[in-house]
């Protein structure tokens, strides 16, 4: 199915070369229900038929039952035989209209059925598409956009694109079919007044090419904008406790408002286009009208064509109005759709930076020997304005399986990078990262995550039980297996005093749990977890000293005989490593024991000297999760 494309001005194509576009790109999700598009543009046929039908029984009440200009044609001799009184006629007439409205009801209904379950289907598969896509992508990806606007993207811009999608193609034959049979029937019934009602046709075409262009960048800038406020809205409702303990309640609502208010604007502006082109269609309409009525009134007394004929062209005409309307709204919301289906290709077109080779093996289970050799990593950055960030600098490394290695240094030296690259977020820049002794790019993305467990300093907990969020990385796991873990970290106690336990449902991130309750289950669902490298990023962050303790325990003691890396902050336990890496400024300025690294590397000393100092005189710690936005809503 080919949309046309048939209008053009020197401002560009009417929308409908837009469909064209979207048809290119979308058109294999429309595929797989070719049988019931088809069944629905029958309908719209039948549909079509009906409406073309409609005016003739107000035709033959007037030539047949009240007077008898059809005496001597076909249907005026056949009332004569059939129907000679005309009671008898007006009861066929009835009739005939009761019939002509139970098909358009009854092609409209399927129509209309068809097309809404095709509708959600094409827009279900669409949205898992993309949100299976986004879950591909990068972290760079997201922390450069809005998480307000992808949320826009997957809902309200799929809704609006599957009306192009969907409806467009039988709205525009349906629309299509209604016009030529009309403009045939009124050519066939009176050729002069067919040319005066569609006189106004071609200034039509001219005001939906013009006008709708606008109406695409407007509704482009509007859903971006609609983007910038559910994105606001996510980020206060996301850090409320921050808001509320800064009292920015008021500074908060003004800067939703300052952004609702331009989104209003923008959607004012749209509707004030779409008004603007209904009105020109409405004028052009009673144009036509007020000349057929003109002329079409003085061949009625001149004799001819009967007031019955001047009837039918009469409604006809008013009947074009309607699709030529439809048409008009379908410029305006291919227009709209043609917006967001390119916002929705922007996210489809980018492509995830980590992907398998061809030949990548997936690996059952791998000892756990990390080697890093030379690696430097720059981070891409999506601001052209800002130079790339180096984070390491030929950083080499080598960790058996089952030693304990802490990774030490001060903000932004490139610890949680080192993580990153081990994960496969990114790929070095330069030099290679093994396990056992394969580049991590030799093997699949999945097989090699299978390999890891990882605590990540700000704890991700899901809107699910507490069962299924310590399972999340082992689902295989039984209820006796998520329940030691919960002991090992100590986190058995405070969940058996929930309402419904280990099924008690969180809520979204967790958020109905204190910040060192949320930690123990994140390290509860790592040590469950039985992978030969587990990853942990200030694992004891938001706990009580005593909690520390005994998490540090846990981890110590783990019976899996895995590698472990600790980025740590607190140097209260280094002695307990089998080594420890010290980086700064994105390179390895040491590797060795806490002893060793003591006499020789002269950061790690200083770092150590001002971990003592701080622990003597501890300053009011901070919820890490918060502590951006704190420092975002104090500015």
């Amino acid at each position: 199915m080919r949309f046309p494309s048939f209008i053009k001005t020197n401002r560009g194509k009417l929308n409908f070369g837009d469909l064209d576009l979207i048809r290119r790109r979308f058109t294999r999700y429309l595929r797989p229900h070719w049988k019931s598009m088809a069944v629905a543009f029958l309908a719209t046929i039948g549909a079509v038929l009906m409406n073309v039908l409609a005016p003739w029984p107000i035709k033959i009440i007037f030539d047949v039952v009240l007077s008898d200009h059809m005496a001597g044609t076909s249907i005026g001799q056949w009332f004569q035989t059939y129907a000679p009184g005309s009671g008898t006629a007006l009861g066929i007439v009835c009739g005939l209209i009761l019939l002509i409205a139970l098909g358009q009801s009854i092609f409209a209904y399927f129509r209309d059925v068809i097309l809404a379950q095709t509708g959600q289907n094409v827009v279900g598969k669409l949205r898992h598409d993309l949100f299976r896509h986004l879950q591909k992508l990068s972290p760079d990806v997201f922390e450069s956009r809005r998480t307000g606007d992808l949320l826009l993207r997957m809902t309200g811009d799929i809704q609006m694109l599957r009306q192009v999608l969907v409806n467009a193609c039988i709205t525009l034959g349906e629309n299509m079919l209604t016009i030529i049979a009309t403009v045939a029937v009124m050519v066939w019934l009176n050729p002069l007044l067919a040319a005066v009602a569609t006189a106004t046709v071609p200034l039509v075409a001219w005001s939906s090419a013009r006008i709708s262009k606008r109406i695409q960048k407007a509704t482009k800038s509007q859903r971006e904008k609609e983007g910038f406020v559910a994105s606001i809205a996510h980020e206060v409702f996301g850090a409320m406790t921050v808001v509320q303990a800064f009292n920015r309640e008021k500074t908060e609502l003004q800067r939703f408002a300052r952004q609702n208010r331009s989104s209003i604007r923008a959607g004012v502006r749209t509707t004030r286009l779409e008004a603007k082109l209904f009105r020109i269609i409405a004028l052009s309409s009673a144009v036509g009208l007020c000349g057929v009525l003109y002329i079409g009134v003085q061949s009625v007394l001149a004799g001819l064509m009967t007031t019955g004929d001047l009837l039918v062209f009469v409604a006809y005409v008013r009947a074009l109005n309607k699709p030529m309307r439809k048409l008009s709204k379908l410029a305006g919301q291919t227009a709209k759709a043609t917006a967001c289906g390119l916002r929705i290709s922007e996210i489809l077109m980018i492509p995830p930076a980590i992907q398998d080779k061809p030949d990548a093996k997936v690996v059952a289970r791998v000892n756990g020997r990390i080697e890093l050799e030379d690696v430097t990593f720059v981070y891409p950055t999506r601001m052209p304005t800002v130079e790339h960030t180096q984070a390491l600098n030929g950083v080499s490394l080598k960790v058996e399986p089952g030693e304990r290695v802490a990774i030490v240094g001060r903000s932004g030296a490139g610890k949680s990078t080192l993580m990153k690259l081990l994960l496969r977020f990114y790929d070095p820049t330069e030099g290679v990262v093994r396990v056992d002794g394969v580049d991590v790019r030799d093997y699949t993305v999945s097989s090699l995550r299978d390999q890891i467990a990882i605590v990540q300093q700000d704890t991700v907990l899901f809107g699910l039980t507490i069962t299924e969020n310590i399972a999340l990385g082992c689902e295989s796991a039984d209820n006796h297996a998520v329940r030691n873990a919960a002991r090992m970290v100590g986190a058995h106690g405070f969940i058996k005093k929930l309402p419904k336990g280990y099924d008690t449902k969180l809520s979204e991130r967790g958020t109905t749990l204190s910040g060192g309750q949320r930690q123990r289950i994140a390290l509860a669902r790592a040590l469950l977890r039985p992978a030969p490298i587990l990853i942990l990023d200030e694992p004891v962050t938001g706990l009580d000293a005593e909690s520390a303790r005994s998490a540090e325990e846990s981890i110590m003691m783990d019976p899996v005989k895995r590698i472990t890396l600790v980025i740590c902050h607190d140097l209260s336990s280094m002695k307990r490593f089998d080594r420890i890496v010290v980086l700064d400024h994105g390179s390895a300025v040491g590797i060795g024991t806490h002893d060793e690294l003591l006499n020789r590397c002269d950061t790690y000393s200083t770092l150590y000297d001002a971990w003592r100092i701080h622990s003597l005189h501890p300053e009011p710690s901070e919820d890490p999760a918060n502590a951006d936005e704190s420092e975002r809503l104090a500015c």
